[in-house]
């Protein structure tokens, strides 16, 4: 059976959580074009993914204190004595956002400042998070929101190309923090967990609190917003300028030559843990988890902010086999919150779920009927993963336990 996506055609499941070999790398975005092959999630002769063994090696191999004193060592060299912001930490006032600058600030005496990429459409919790980030959790914050025709263009053609629909908002979260740190002559920037934690990047990178830098420079002629070249992009769109895709463009590596940006990752240098983490927020930031329950899993607080989380999770599913539930439930079976056959049970209740909540708004953002929508998705189905029968589309290679 063949697969789309350069990944392997035979689907290995992970044995300790619920992921699999389709589990996508993260990439820069600006590289990610129609048709291009992605690099798998890495599962040993044991039958256990690479996130699951870097959670072993959380838990058994390394001493956390000797772990925060490198980072004491480490902020020590960047704390400003003026009263100038000495970091950057980007993020919407989610859980992970809000506790880093949290942490930075009252429990590390750092003076962050938080920079927020706006999410493509704001659900009402999303932005209320984002003001009790500032005004209860107690921090200056840069709000940047792009051009919505622009967005919405970019959205459209993300979806038609790629079933990437937000990706007009992963262009900003992966740069934005290197781009305002350059912009205000900071040193420093902070992120969360590191990829590692979800099977997003190599587990051979995880000796090393970088970010790494790929994930944002791009010094190649050819830059792909949507899956297109901007010259394919501005032929379709004539009315599209140069400065209107400005906040979707790389960072240069000439730009970085004087400037010694240091960009890390929190989560390298204390426990990472997303329920604890969830705490924190609630109690010091006043994060508020959502109402409902989220379409196509059982949390409501993790990825709240946009509407467009929702069709993304959606598509992943359509396009890996790998949706929200399974995320979530692999999280926390790593975690030790739930056995896997507790995840299991979820997965099989939620996972695959057809968004429902936020699907319209997002069709209209995009300026898309619903009927097109439906062709658009069902074209993204790889054969490996998907089969036809009966008026309906089934998995395929997929946990035995899920298809029962």
């Amino acid at each position: 059976m063949r697969s789309l996506y350069g990944l392997p055609s035979t689907v290995i499941h992970c044995k300790f959580c619920l992921m699999n070999n389709q589990k996508p790398f993260s990439m820069n975005e600006t590289k990610n074009k129609k048709g291009s092959s992605k690099n798998g999630l890495y599962i040993n002769n044991e039958g256990k993914c690479a996130a699951c063994i870097y959670n072993e090696k959380k838990n058994t191999n390394i001493d956390w204190a000797v772990r925060e004193q490198k980072l004491k060592i480490m902020l020590a060299k960047y704390r400003k004595k003026n009263g100038n912001y000495d970091c950057i930490v980007s993020g919407s006032g989610g859980k992970d956002s809000s506790t880093i600058a949290h942490l930075l600030k009252y429990k590390y005496n750092m003076n962050p400042l938080t920079v927020t990429y706006s999410p493509i459409l704001y659900t009402e919790v999303g932005w209320r998070n984002l003001r009790n980030w500032i005004y209860v959790g107690g921090f200056d914050n840069y709000l940047f929101t792009p051009n919505g025709k622009i967005s919405s263009i970019l959205a459209r053609e993300a979806f038609k190309n790629m079933l990437h629909p937000i990706q007009p908002f992963k262009f900003g979260i992966k740069s934005i923090a290197a781009k305002m740190a350059l912009r205000f002559d900071i040193k420093l920037v902070m992120f969360g967990e590191p990829y590692a934690e979800y099977g997003s990047q190599s587990i051979n990178d995880t000796t090393s609190p970088s970010y790494n830098e790929e994930w944002f420079i791009n010094d190649n002629k050819d830059i792909y917003l949507s899956g297109v070249s901007i010259g394919q992009l501005k032929k379709r769109y004539q009315s599209i300028t140069d400065n209107d895709l400005i906040p979707y463009l790389p960072i240069k590596s000439s730009e970085l030559k004087k400037r010694k940006l240091n960009v890390e990752f929190l989560g390298w240098y204390i426990k990472w843990d997303p329920q604890e983490i969830y705490y924190y927020a609630c109690k010091n930031n006043g994060f508020e988890v959502d109402d409902q329950r989220t379409d196509g899993t059982y949390g409501r607080y993790s990825g709240i902010d946009d509407k467009f989380e929702w069709l993304h999770y959606y598509c992943h599913y359509i396009k890996y086999g790998i949706g929200r539930a399974r995320f979530d439930a692999s999280q926390e079976i790593r975690s030790g919150h739930i056995s896997r056959e507790e995840g299991i049970k979820l997965c099989k209740k939620f996972e695959g779920e057809r968004p429902k909540r936020y699907f319209q708004d997002c069709l209209n953002f995009m300026d898309i009927d619903i009927d097109e929508a439906e062709k658009i998705i069902d074209s993204f189905r790889s054969p490996h993963l998907w089969k036809y029968q009966s008026n309906k589309w089934t998995r395929v290679q997929e946990l035995k336990e899920l298809n029962e």
